[in-house]
């Protein structure tokens, strides 16, 4: 219960004993068991979580090895024809877009000469792949962007024609 004091309210849960000089004041936890009434198991168990956390040893960066994939010779044909016309274009990019740009299309070679293999070629798919790889290269006009990837599609197809013969 609370009491009134003066113009204070005061819980006589949050009173503190007095203490005259020389007197240290006793703990007092209320609710709270001390460690003696604890077990010795609970006892290692605190003293093990007490414990600073161990330094944590981040991995080392390596540089990623370079697995030499064997291409075959139509994904090679593959590639001359999609890098034909592009020179100029993949000069003016940027180191990071120039590895991301080469990537995406060994990418875009090999799933077109995968494509190529099949017994029924979709021209549509090769045509798409071919338009989204383009459009990594910036300040490229819509239009001329289709226009190359429709003479490369053709030249890969021709390619195929020539091949079966």
């Amino acid at each position: 219960m609370a009491d009134i004091e003066g113009d204070k309210i005061i819980n006589p849960e949050n009173l503190k004993p007095e203490i005259s000089e020389g007197q240290t004041a006793p703990e007092v936890n209320e609710g709270v068991e001390t460690e003696k009434a604890q077990p010795e198991t609970d006892k290692k168990q605190e003293k093990t979580e007490a414990k600073p956390p161990a330094k944590v040893r981040l991995p080392q960066i390596r540089k990623p090895l370079a697995i030499p994939q064997t291409k075959d010779e139509m994904a090679i044909k593959v590639e001359k024809i999609l890098e034909e016309g592009l020179g100029d274009a993949f000069q003016r990019l940027s180191p990071i877009a120039k590895q991301e740009f080469k990537i995406k299309g060994e990418k875009t070679a090999a799933k077109i000469s995968e494509l190529l293999r099949s017994t029924h070629v979709k021209v549509k798919k090769i045509l798409k792949l071919i338009i989204e790889w383009l459009k990594i290269l910036p300040g490229i006009n819509r239009f001329f962007l289709e226009q190359e990837a429709k003479i490369k599609t053709d030249k890969i197809i021709e390619l195929t024609n020539r091949q079966s013969r």
